[in-house]
């Protein structure tokens, strides 16, 4: 949207409102009992090959992934922070208790504290931070923010992020 001076002008695309007492009874006790809980540890080997197309991905540039890619990693060892997003967390056990069927992602935040190299183990988990409920144009809307550690084979934190998941509208099915 462009205002009077022909610059564009940032427009909330909704306004959240404070639940009504019928929509904070959405949150179950069950749901609740997630707050703090911890999904089990994932261990990644970073590969020279996922560094370089990682890499190249980012970059818009694509490599030929049929040849050997070892030159090529000798001179892009390190990977680009970003690299975390492609490792994924387990899923908590017992599955988080889904209101609604409609998920959208709330934003992530990172923070990197130490460079990836090709060899390292990253651990993976994510732990729930908090969960809550706001209404939105679409009704109420469920909230979870999550934290996930990467840390390195010597337990060093190599990042962290900080997500917020929002889901909203028609109801799973029982």
């Amino acid at each position: 949207m462009l205002g009077r001076s022909g610059r564009a002008v940032i427009v909330p695309y909704t306004q959240f409102m404070p639940a009504t007492d019928s929509e904070k009874a959405i949150l179950t006790p069950e749901m609740l009992e997630f707050i703090g809980r911890s999904t089990p540890p994932v261990t990644y080997v970073v590969r020279a090959r996922d560094i370089l197309e990682f890499n190249a991905a980012i970059a818009g540039e694509l490599p030929d992934v049929t040849g050997d890619v070892r030159d090529a990693v000798l001179e892009v060892d390190m990977a680009l922070g970003t690299i975390v997003r492609s490792f994924l967390s387990a899923p908590f056990d017992p599955p988080f208790p889904e209101p609604f069927v409609d998920i959208l992602d709330g934003g992530s935040e990172y923070e990197f504290h130490k460079p990836i190299r090709a060899g390292d183990e990253i651990e993976v988990v994510r732990k729930m931070l908090d969960i809550f409920v706001k209404r939105g144009r679409l009704g109420p809307m469920l909230f979870k923010v999550t934290e996930v550690e990467y840390t390195d084979g010597d337990g060093g934190l190599v990042a962290t992020q900080r997500s917020t998941s929002i889901s909203y509208g028609r109801e799973t099915a029982a």
